[in-house]
C-alpha cells in the first residue's frame, strides 16, 4: 500500500509538472522516491537476517542436556549404597536346672543322673548335651526314662542317628538321664529342649 501511494503521488506530481512545463523537476522527484523505497527494503532485509541469526543459537540443544542413548554424565552424583547387616539373634537366658545323682556312678561316662525343674512346668523327656566350652554346639540329645519303656533312658548322637524315634511324653519331672558311654572326661552342659530354658553342668571323670 505505501508503494502504491508513492506511485500515485509521483504520477500526480509528474502530471502537475508537465502541465507547468517543469519536466526535469518531476524526474528528479521520481528518482528520489525510488531511492528511498529501495533503501527501506534494504534495511528491512538486513533486520530479517539479523533476527534469523539471533534465533539460530536458541534452537541448539543445551550442552548439559541428556541425549537419548548417551552415557550417563561423569559428573552425576551417585547416591551411596546402604547394606543392611542382619542383627544377631538374642541370646536366650537359661534358668537353673536341678541335677543330682541317681547312683554312686553319676557324672561318670555311662552313669545316670536326675534332672529336676524348679518351676515345676511340664516338659518333654528330651534334653541337649553340649561341651561347657562350646555350649552352642549340641553333641547329643538325651532321652529321659519314660515309665513303662524299658529302652529309656538313652542318648542320640547329633550325627548319624537322626532317624531314631523319640517318645512323646511330658511331665513335671524329675527325669532320670543317662550320659553317653565312652564320653571323654570334662564338663558338659545339659539343657531342656521344651518350655523355659533350664541348664546345668555335669562333670564326667
Amino acid at each position: 500500500m505505501p508503494d502504491l501511494q508513492e506511485d500515485l503521488q509521483a504520477l500526480a506530481d509528474r502530471r502537475a509538472a508537465e502541465s507547468a512545463g517543469d519536466f526535469d523537476s518531476v524526474l528528479t522527484t521520481a528518482k528520489t522516491r525510488k531511492r528511498r523505497r529501495t533503501a527501506g527494503l534494504t534495511v528491512i532485509g538486513a533486520a530479517a537476517v539479523v533476527g534469523a541469526v539471533a534465533i539460530v543459537p536458541t534452537l541448539r540443544p543445551a550442552s548439559n542436556a541428556p541425549v537419548a542413548d548417551s552415557p550417563v554424565p561423569t559428573n552425576k552424583v551417585v547416591p551411596p549404597s546402604v547394606e543392611s547387616v542382619p542383627s544377631a539373634p538374642p541370646v536366650q537366658k537359661a534358668g537353673p536346672l536341678g541335677l543330682k545323682s541317681a547312683t554312686t556312678l553319676t557324672k561318670t561316662a555311662g552313669g545316670q543322673f536326675v534332672a529336676s525343674f524348679p518351676d515345676k512346668q511340664l516338659r518333654a523327656v528330651t534334653f541337649s548335651l553340649s561341651s561347657a566350652s562350646k555350649p552352642e554346639v549340641a553333641l547329643y540329645t538325651l532321652v529321659a526314662k519314660v515309665p513303662g519303656d524299658a529302652t529309656t533312658p538313652y542318648a542320640i548322637r547329633m550325627t548319624g542317628e537322626m532317624g531314631m524315634s523319640i517318645p512323646s511324653y511330658t511331665g513335671a519331672g524329675p527325669y532320670t538321664l543317662a550320659m553317653p558311654k565312652g564320653l571323654p572326661s570334662g564338663s558338659y552342659r545339659v539343657c531342656t529342649l521344651s518350655g523355659s530354658l533350664l541348664c546345668g553342668l555335669v562333670t564326667v571323670s
